[in-house]
């Protein structure tokens, strides 16, 4: 398995935070100056970075969008690059129903060490529709475009606009989906994460053929709360068969399987990762895992 290595790597990163506890302050303090940070995404971006030869970047973060409607405000990640360094891709994330940015906060630091900016949107209530995080995430894109242009934006001209993808847990997932039909070419890439198919207490009698956008949905075979076959793969087998579409299943796990309580965060950042960056570069090895059989923790995995 690619991963294999990996796994060694993840186990020596444990054991490195375990005898670093009680220096983590001093040893990441600098790559969180405004926000928080959790050191675990740094580990496991510092893994993949290994795995595919990438450059790792230091993390920051600010808080940003307060007064936009479609919601509360925002969290971004960003890499620390130097004037002369190309602008990086981004991705913008919705939490699940009931789910808060600090539920999911793993991921920033993750993707912005292997040079994703990544932008966490906490909705105006825990309890918003998925249709209120679909617009959300429609709002997030526009207004991280918008960062790259305002005078005192800490990611002005930082980011390549034209690589940009979007994710969601849960219900945010299923939003995701809708705001991908909806943002079409203004998107590289969207990732459904243990999706809800619809909005809540109904059930899925719809299409997603207008999904024509890369789509990587990420299941769990153990999930109560969004089954796989009445949700993740009833949505997977409704998108058009033409898409460039995956469809990746752990045999393991909870619904909240991509939260910081996941149980192989390692795995799904990689994954999560490679598939974002085969649609925004056209390095072939991140095609290599993406198109591969997948590893022995997952109950299914296809690709198309």
């Amino acid at each position: 398995m690619i991963l294999s290595r990996l796994q060694t790597l993840s186990g020596l990163a444990l054991l490195v935070l375990l005898l670093g506890a009680l220096s983590i302050e001093s040893a990441f303090a600098q790559d969180n100056t405004q926000g928080r940070y959790r050191p675990e995404g740094r580990t496991f971006a510092r893994n993949t970075a290994n795995l595919f030869d990438d450059r790792l970047y230091e993390a920051r973060t600010y808080d940003t969008g307060e007064g936009t409607a479609e919601f509360a405000k925002a969290t971004i990640f960003y890499p620390l690059t130097l004037s002369f360094d190309r602008p990086n891709g981004g991705v913008v994330m919705v939490p699940g129903y009931r789910g808060t940015p600090e539920v999911y906060d793993w991921w920033g630091p993750m993707l912005a060490s292997t040079g994703v900016i990544t932008m966490i949107i906490e909705t105006n209530t825990p309890e918003d529709s998925l249709e209120a995080r679909k617009n959300a995430l429609i709002a997030g894109v526009n207004l991280l475009r918008g960062e790259n242009e305002r005078d005192d934006s800490p990611i002005r001209n930082k980011l390549d606009v034209s690589n940009i993808a979007i994710m969601g847990h849960s219900l945010g997932g299923g939003a995701s989906l809708r705001a991908a039909e909806e943002l079409g070419t203004q998107i590289k890439a969207v990732v459904p994460l243990t999706p809800y198919c619809c909005e809540l207490g109904q059930s899925f009698e719809g299409d997603l053929s207008g999904v024509d956008v890369p789509t990587l949905i990420v299941a769990s075979a153990e999930d109560t709360i969004a089954p796989p076959e009445t949700h993740a793969r009833m949505l997977f087998d409704s998108i058009n068969a033409d898409t460039d579409k995956v469809y990746l299943e752990f045999a393991t796990g909870d619904h909240m399987l991509p939260s910081n309580s996941g149980q192989d965060l390692q795995t799904l950042g990689t994954y999560v990762y490679a598939f974002i960056k085969r649609h925004f570069t056209d390095n072939p090895r991140y095609a290599e895992l993406i198109e591969g059989d997948g590893e022995e923790q997952f109950s299914r995995y296809e690709s198309n």
